[in-house]
C-alpha cells in the first residue's frame, strides 16, 4: 500500500473532477523524505549509536536527534562564525576557557572557522588550533558585511570544499545575518547560536 504521504505521479486529468496536478516539486520531495525519515522510529542499536554520537558532539541527546532528524544524515563538521568563539584579538587571541574545554571534548568531527574579516584564514586556523588545543580543519574568510545569496554560497563552499564535505552534514554555530545567510545558501544541516551550543553558562 502507497504511503499517503509520498509526492507520487500527480493522478490523471478528471481525477475527483479537478484539473491535473503539477508534479511535485524537488523542494517538496526532499521535505516530504525528511518527514518520512523523521517519523520513523530508531531501533534499538540504531538509537545507542546516535546517542554515542550525541556524547562524542557533546550534545545534549533531544538536541542531535532532532538535528538527524531535520538534516537527515550525521553531523561531520561544526562551523563556527567569529562571534561564536567569543574571541578578543590582543597580542594573541584569547578564548574563555569552558569554550576551549568544550572543543576538546568533541570527537570524530571535523572543526572548521570563518575567519573575521583582514585575518589571513590559514593564520587563523593556526592560532585557533594552538590556542584550543584542537586541530581545526580549514577556516575560510567571513564577510563583514551581509552579501548576495550566491556570494554566501560561494564563501559556504570554500569552507567545505577542501574536505568534501556536503552542506547537510555541517552544523554551523553562529548567529545575525551573515550567518544566516550562509547557512540558508549552502543548504547547511543546522545552525544554532552559541548559547545553544556552548550553553548559557559559558559565554
Amino acid at each position: 500500500m502507497a504511503d499517503s504521504l509520498c509526492p507520487l505521479s500527480p493522478p490523471p486529468a478528471g481525477h475527483n473532477r479537478g484539473p491535473a496536478l503539477e508534479p511535485p516539486s524537488l523542494l517538496a520531495v526532499e521535505r516530504w523524505r525528511r518527514a518520512k525519515a523523521a517519523r520513523k522510529a530508531p531501533s534499538g542499536v540504531a538509537l545507542r549509536m546516535q546517542l554515542r554520537r550525541a556524547a562524542e558532539l557533546g550534545m545534549p541527546p533531544r538536541d542531535y536527534l532532532a538535528l538527524r532528524a531535520f538534516c537527515g544524515t550525521d553531523i561531520r563538521a561544526v562551523a563556527f562564525m567569529p562571534d561564536a568563539l567569543r574571541l578578543r584579538f590582543a597580542r594573541s587571541l584569547q578564548m574563555p576557557e569552558p569554550r576551549r574545554a568544550r572543543l576538546r571534548a568533541m570527537r570524530d568531527v571535523y572543526l572548521l572557522g570563518f575567519a573575521p574579516p583582514d585575518e589571513p584564514p590559514e593564520s587563523f586556523r593556526q592560532e585557533l588550533s594552538d590556542l584550543t588545543g584542537c586541530r581545526f580543519a580549514h577556516c575560510a574568510p567571513c564577510s563583514k558585511t551581509p552579501i548576495a545569496w550566491s556570494e554566501a554560497r560561494a564563501g559556504a563552499r570554500a569552507l567545505l570544499d577542501p574536505l568534501r564535505l556536503p552542506g547537510a552534514s555541517v552544523l554551523l554555530v553562529g548567529d545575525g545575518e551573515i550567518a544566516t545567510q550562509l547557512y540558508g545558501a549552502a543548504r547547511l544541516g543546522g545552525l544554532m547560536s552559541p548559547e545553544e551550543f556552548f550553553g548559557p553558562d559559558l559565554r
